[in-house]
């Protein structure tokens, strides 16, 4: 039977006896159970180097039920820590809980071996997933490489594939508007994709360009103004990589309630334009206007069909007013090559003078098709 041996050094010191402290070297250290025998060993398995183990003062006596004790290899020394309890199930992955030492998991969130896959799953109301960077940056939040997207289907056969609807959301701009506004800022460098133009304004307006051109960007302008806000073709006016490209010459009036959509091409480094409603190119086509003249100027700088109803008598000698005073005058033309077609239905003669028209007759119920030249409408006939 083994019994336990006590080593020491006694130590006569006047009349004191002194347990001293005692240094020996073993080769191997071996505890025997006395009832079954069953044998510990501990040895030093050939070495390759001197080291010294510092052990703790005392075990952990509140916290975690399992604790262990851990080696720091820098200054080897011995600390008692806990041991993580593992809560979870195969395949499920793990989360540190609250109390700091237990590791969880649970059935929502599970990586499958077999299939490669991580799973996210959640019942219960909210997010299943929150993504959020703390400090804003032009980086990436999360990137998808080599793959397809499915949102509403898990079948996905194109690079993003949706099923059901999407939505971008509005941005209502209502800070004023400058008679010609370069470099076009809406806020946040246009990152909006759609922009509801609200200003307050008394007059046409014109956008020669906008900032944030970015390759494949979509941006939808609607005018929710009173008067015509005019995009200037490639002008010269804003910085080149801001500039729009609406048509080989005509620029664009987007009208009250019209809109027009616009795509950036990171090739062309230009916003060009995709589709409109109640928009057109001006020089080509563009809408509809009526006014009831007596001595009245009519705006046609964003028109191509104007319809004349006039109620006032002309002043002059019937039937041919070779005295007659013109009564209608035209504002000047955008670009040169803009056509003008202009309907008279009466019920009283409409005389277009000025000295920005040529070759002009009174008229009654006749139509008339002008040209601007650059500096004058030139009357074509009917």
């Amino acid at each position: 039977m083994m019994k336990p041996i006590i080593l020491g050094l006694l130590t006569v010191l006047s009349t004191a006896t002194v347990l001293a402290q005692s240094v020996e070297t073993f080769n191997t250290i071996r505890l025997e159970d006395e009832t079954t025998g069953n044998l510990l060993e501990l040895t030093t398995s050939g070495l390759a180097n001197s080291y010294t183990l510092n052990l703790p003062p005392a075990p952990l006596l509140s916290g975690p039920v399992n604790t262990g004790l851990f080696v720091n290899r820098f200054t080897q020394s011995m600390a008692f820590a806990p041991v993580p309890n593992l809560g979870m199930l195969p395949q499920q992955v793990a989360y540190l809980d609250s109390d700091g030492f237990t590791l969880r998991g649970t059935n929502s969130f599970t990586w499958d071996t077999v299939a490669n896959r991580m799973s996210l799953i959640k019942s219960a109301p909210g997010s299943v997933l929150s993504i959020s960077r703390t400090t804003p940056s032009s980086q990436p939040v999360a990137t998808f490489v080599g793959g397809s997207v499915g949102i509403g289907t898990a079948s996905p056969t194109t690079a993003l594939d949706v099923k059901g609807d999407f939505s971008i959301r509005e941005l209502n701009y209502t800070a004023a508007l400058a008679l010609s506004t370069n470099n076009m800022d809406f806020g946040n460098g246009n990152k909006a994709g759609m922009v509801r133009i609200g200003s307050t304004t008394t007059q046409d307006v014109a956008i020669t360009g906008l900032v944030g051109g970015r390759n494949g960007k979509l941006i939808q302008l609607y005018n929710a103004t009173g008067f015509n806000i005019v995009i200037v073709n490639e002008s010269s006016a804003s910085t080149d990589t801001c500039r729009f490209k609406t048509s080989e010459t005509g620029d664009l009036s987007i009208r009250p309630k019209g809109t027009s959509t616009f795509i950036y091409s990171a090739a062309e480094q230009r916003w060009i334009m995709t589709s409109n409603v109640n928009s057109s190119t001006i020089g080509f086509t563009s809408g509809t206007a009526s006014t009831s003249p007596g001595n009245t100027t009519v705006e046609t700088n964003n028109s191509a069909f104007v319809y004349l109803t006039n109620t006032i008598p002309l002043i002059g000698t019937p039937p041919r007013y070779a005295d007659a005073i013109p009564n209608v005058f035209l504002t000047n033309g955008r670009v040169v090559g803009q056509i003008l077609a202009i309907e008279y239905a009466g019920p009283e003669p409409v005389f277009l003078g000025g000295p920005n028209v040529l070759n002009c007759n009174k008229h009654d119920k006749q139509a008339d098709m002008f040209i601007w030249s650059g500096t004058r409408w030139i009357c074509y006939g009917h």
